[in-house]
Order: C-alpha cells, then sequence, then structure tokens
C-alpha cells in the first residue's frame, strides 16, 4: 500500500445535499460546530445550498463534512495540505488543533468577516477563468494599471484563479474583465489572501494566541510555499496568519505534497462538483495515483 497524502480545500460550496446530509445527522460533531460557532442546525431549513448560507455556518458544515469523510479512512497519511480554510481542516487532520478550536477558529475569523462587509470595510473576491495561465498570471498588473487595488488571492492552475479587490466599483472591475477576455464565475463579498483581509495580521494573530497549538503527527505542507512547515505550534500560527494575506497555490501545494518522502499518491476530499477535482486531477496526471474522497450528498 503505497503512503497517500491529502488535499484539503478552500471553502467550496456545498449543495442542498450536501448541507441535507450534514444536517441530517445528528452527532457529537455537528452539536460541537453548533455550539462553538452559534447556531441552530433545525434552523438552517431543508434543500438549501450553502450560497443561503452564513460564511460561518458554511464552513462549519463542511469541516463537519470533512470530519466525517476522514473518519471512514482509517489509514495513516504521511501529510496533509489545505487551501485558505483548507489550513485549519488541514491542521485538524494533523494533531494540530483539536476539534473544538477548529470550529472556534472558523467562528472567530467568520463574524469579524461578517461584520467588516456589514459596515463596509471589506473588499472583493472575483473567482475567474483567464485564457491561459499566463493571462492569470497578468490579470493583476493590469488591474493595477488602471487604477484598481487588486492582488491575486488564490491560483487553482490552468488559468483558474481568484482575484481580490479593495473598495471600488465591482460592477466596472467586472465589465473590465470581460473586456479582458474573462469569465467571471463566482463572486464573494469580502477579500482574500490580500492586504484587505478582515481580520488583519494583528488581530488574526491574537486569535490564533488563545488556540493551543500542538506538534503535528505528520507533515503539513503551506499553501502559500509549497513547503513544509516546521513543526512547532508557532511555526502554524505563523502559516495561519501568512497564508491569509498573499497568493495561495494549489500547483505549489500539489508539488510539496508529491516532494513528501515515501508519498506516491495525493487524494482530494471535495464536494463531488467542486472545481478542486478537476484542477487536483489535472496537476496529478502522470505525477502520483490519485483519489477523490467525495463528501456526503
Amino acid at each position: 500500500m503505497c503512503d497517500r497524502a491529502l488535499v484539503l480545500p478552500g471553502l467550496v460550496p456545498l449543495t442542498a445535499s450536501n448541507v441535507d446530509a450534514v444536517l441530517g445527522v445528528h452527532d457529537e460533531h455537528l452539536a460541537l460546530a453548533a455550539h462553538v460557532c452559534g447556531f441552530e442546525p433545525g434552523g438552517t431549513g431543508g434543500q438549501q445550498d450553502s450560497s443561503t448560507l452564513t460564511t460561518t455556518v458554511h464552513e462549519a458544515l463542511l469541516a463537519v463534512a470533512v470530519i466525517r469523510r476522514l473518519e471512514q479512512e482509517p489509514q495513516r497519511r504521511p501529510a496533509y495540505g489545505g487551501l485558505s480554510a483548507g489550513c485549519v481542516t488541514a491542521l485538524l487532520a494533523a494533531g494540530v488543533l483539536d476539534e473544538a478550536d477548529c470550529f472556534r477558529i472558523i467562528r472567530e475569523v467568520n463574524s469579524r468577516q461578517i461584520e467588516a462587509h456589514r459596515t463596509g470595510r471589506s473588499g472583493t473576491t472575483l473567482a475567474v477563468l483567464a485564457p491561459s495561465e499566463d493571462d492569470a498570471r497578468r490579470l493583476v498588473e493590469e488591474m493595477r494599471s488602471a487604477s484598481v487595488p487588486s492582488w491575486l488571492s488564490v491560483d487553482l492552475g490552468g488559468g483558474l484563479v481568484a482575484i481580490s479587490v479593495g473598495d471600488c466599483d465591482i460592477d466596472a472591475v467586472r465589465a473590465r474583465l470581460g473586456r479582458l477576455g474573462v469569465v467571471v464565475l463566482d463572486q464573494a463579498d469580502r477579500a482574500e489572501h490580500s492586504p484587505c483581509t478582515v481580520p488583519g495580521p494583528d488581530e488574526l494573530a491574537g486569535i490564533l494566541a488563545g488556540v493551543e497549538f500542538r506538534t503535528a503527527s505528520a507533515v503539513v505542507i503551506s499553501p502559500l510555499t509549497g513547503k513544509p512547515v516546521d513543526n512547532s505550534p508557532e511555526a502554524f500560527r505563523r502559516m495561519l496568519v501568512d497564508q491569509s494575506f498573499d497568493t495561495v497555490s494549489l500547483p505549489r501545494l500539489v508539488d510539496g505534497l508529491c516532494a513528501v518522502d515515501g508519498v506516491a499518491a495525493v487524494d482530494l476530499i471535495a464536494p463531488a462538483k467542486s472545481v478542486y477535482v478537476t484542477r487536483t486531477r489535472s496537476l496529478l496526471q502522470g505525477r502520483a495515483e490519485h483519489r477523490l474522497l467525495t463528501l456526503a450528498g
């Protein structure tokens, strides 16, 4: 049996079926998520996808789904890597965080983002598909040349990226992207992986200082550098802060997992229809074995 590393995705959309599958099982994971994050599982309603939920509840339900799916995988994994919100569940899987602290981080970060959006202090993140990887890399420079404060937030490879923009006319930004031949796939009302991200570096560091971090039982790869994170509580805290304000990259993450000694396969845990499915499979083609661990629903 080959050693299999694991990719944990960011805040991917959940279908109504995914949401119902999480809420339909009343176990200790859902009870803990509801208690820590302050929601009533029976009050979210049925047949609703994640777009109808607050980001706090969305991320908490995604974490519950991931935790349950991991319980079905008894084999020890030598390495984990997460993108964005997936960094928290990656640290949980590697034994750095316990489950309650995982949900606590979700609550504290998302509550501040929601408040920032309510008071108009946050930017916007656009998921876009550019004609090529080179075009995707040039996007930010072209936007900045038009005096649009913008940053490359997430790179999934193949021209699929997320761009964060500061306080500006978002309709004008979308129109400009269209003129550049870029397809806008999704929009989030918050800036991610950029200097505009809320909570800021000092506030996020303060949140994490109140959480117990441990040494890891496996290698943890940074989505920022593609390198293993030093196995110390402070290094893991630093990784969570650093990756929140700069570009995270799925290609770099996959490269880092493939480079871990003994790893011959890299699996992905995600909803069946997530964009991560095709992108991860493409990045691993001809390099390593791969399996999709589909979330319930």
